[in-house]
């Protein structure tokens, strides 16, 4: 309160004049103190809604957040398991490319010790039938 609005309290109200201050000075009117009072409670009031709607927003803000930083670790996860696996896959394609390999050399050193075998067992044969 101001000093006038004090002494205006304490020793109250006459037209044109004003208790301890003498005339001239006009006291303040009751509509004034009470528009006064009134307008303090409207922004006290719009004060603590501010201050609510502000603690909400920052808690629906916080909760987005989180929820795109779990998003967000979701799709890390997804994309290191997508890149795990065609690194798998192309390990495992390289891996058969060179067993085949090795089982194509195996069966032509086979096939060749084979052939060699049968050539050898059909010159044996060949010179038996000759010598008689």
């Amino acid at each position: 309160m101001t000093r006038d609005e004090i002494l205006y309290s304490v020793l109250g109200e006459r037209t044109c004049y004003v208790r301890g201050k003498g005339y001239g000075k006009k006291p303040p009117k009751k509509c004034n103190i009470q528009h006064a009072n009134i307008e303090a409670s409207v922004y006290s009031a719009m004060d603590i809604v501010r201050q609510e709607m502000q603690s909400e927003m920052d808690r629906k803000l916080q909760g987005e957040r989180e929820q795109i930083a779990a998003e967000l670790r979701r799709y890390i996860e997804l994309e290191l398991q997508r890149k795990l696996e065609i690194e798998l896959e192309r390990k495992l394609a390289d891996e058969r490319e060179h067993i085949n390999v090795e089982v194509d050399k195996r069966i032509h050193l086979e096939v060749d010790k084979r052939m060699h075998e049968q050539f050898a067992s059909f010159m044996t044969r060949m010179q038996q039938g000759q010598g008689t």
